[in-house]
């Protein structure tokens, strides 16, 4: 969809509630190009009950660093409902997820076909490195299957 005919509001407008499962997975499996997948952490940003934007987090895994072990988290998916852009709805999203789990550390992958991470490094985030295993992905009886 061309972003000139995307309607855009405002993250400011919008309040940020967690969501169940169902309701994630039915928003990122509309909305996402690669569908929904396991998390422990869903948000989602709303205006007058409506889903505009989807967030979801990883549980904690424990890295070990010289330092000592930190809580890192994965951001797994972000999604905008089709035909719309959320202003900020990145960042307010993120924002909620560090004041309600104070993470040591977010992480995430960008896919480099389709975005340089642009986004990404506006928040905070800093490219640690390239994975260069590619991702195929084929249709089989209209179901998704990445390997």
């Amino acid at each position: 969809m061309d972003n000139l005919n995307l309607q855009s509001v405002y993250a400011r407008k919008c309040e940020v509630q967690r969501i169940d499962k169902a309701s994630a997975q039915q928003f990122l499996d509309s909305n996402h190009r690669m569908g929904y997948c396991s998390c422990r952490y869903r948000y989602a940003l709303t205006l007058d009950g409506e889903i505009l934007a989807v967030a979801t987090f990883s549980q904690a895994r424990n890295i070990l660093t010289e330092s000592g072990t930190k809580r890192s988290y994965e951001w797994i998916r972000y999604a905008s409902k089709q035909g719309y852009r959320v202003l900020g709805g990145m960042g307010k999203l993120l924002q909620y997820f560090i004041d309600s789990v104070h993470p040591d550390d977010v992480m995430t992958y960008v896919d480099a076909a389709y975005s340089e991470g642009d986004a990404y490094r506006e928040l905070g985030f800093e490219k640690e490195g390239l994975v260069s295993k590619p991702l195929f992905t084929c249709i089989k009886f209209r179901k998704k299957i990445s390997y």
